[in-house]
């Protein structure tokens, strides 16, 4: 059966030399894609912490009965020697409120003790025990091992690499955070349901 050419299109049923078939002029460079989520860096670093860390969850909680978070602080205690609240907090990362919760439930299953200082009773020091101490040696092993299995199939200098650039991205993240650059402030309770205004 014979067939009729398009109108405006050569025999062929192609667009002339030079113009692209998405219809898009000649000589401009075509559009990017749309980003995806999964190809945002800070989706993939959480994607990577999220996958591993059910595995270092049940060696923490199901094996050696502390909690993940209870293990930092446990290891910042003992890696940094006497501290006060906020100079842990300050070597855990992490805000004082957790800190002193953490710190009572470390404290309460005698892995850490508290030391008053004999000039002033308000200032509150922290030292690990010889519970704690034992405990820290029995998970650090297994700590260890897991984090190297994580990473087996990198090379040396690239694990080095991956270092060095998680060590600039958290510096970034910093500054970032310290700079203010988004003013909202954040609310879980409310983050569902509020509704963003636009102008």
């Amino acid at each position: 059966m014979p067939t009729h050419p398009t109108p405006g299109l050569p025999p062929s049923g192609r667009p002339p030399s030079g113009q692209p078939e998405s219809g898009q002029p000649p000589g401009q460079p075509p559009s990017d894609p749309p980003p995806h989520l999964a190809d945002m860096l800070m989706y993939r670093l959480y994607q990577a912490w999220s996958q591993s860390n059910p595995v270092f969850v049940r060696l923490c909680e199901g094996r050696f009965g502390i909690t993940r978070r209870e293990w930092r602080i446990l290891a910042c205690a003992i890696e940094g020697g006497i501290m006060n609240s906020a100079e842990l907090a300050a070597a855990a990362k992490l805000d004082l409120a957790r800190t002193s919760r953490t710190l009572g439930a470390l404290c309460e299953k005698g892995w850490l003790r508290r030391l008053h200082d004999s000039a002033d009773r308000r200032v509150v020091r922290v030292e690990a025990t010889a519970e704690g101490q034992a405990r820290y040696q029995a998970l650090l092993p297994e700590v260890l091992r897991l984090n190297a299995l994580l990473v087996q199939d990198l090379s040396e200098t690239e694990v080095a690499l991956l270092r060095d650039f998680l060590g600039r991205i958290e510096q970034r993240g910093r500054r970032m955070a310290e700079d203010n650059i988004v003013a909202d402030k954040a609310s879980r309770r409310e983050g569902g349901t509020r509704r963003a205004q636009y102008a």
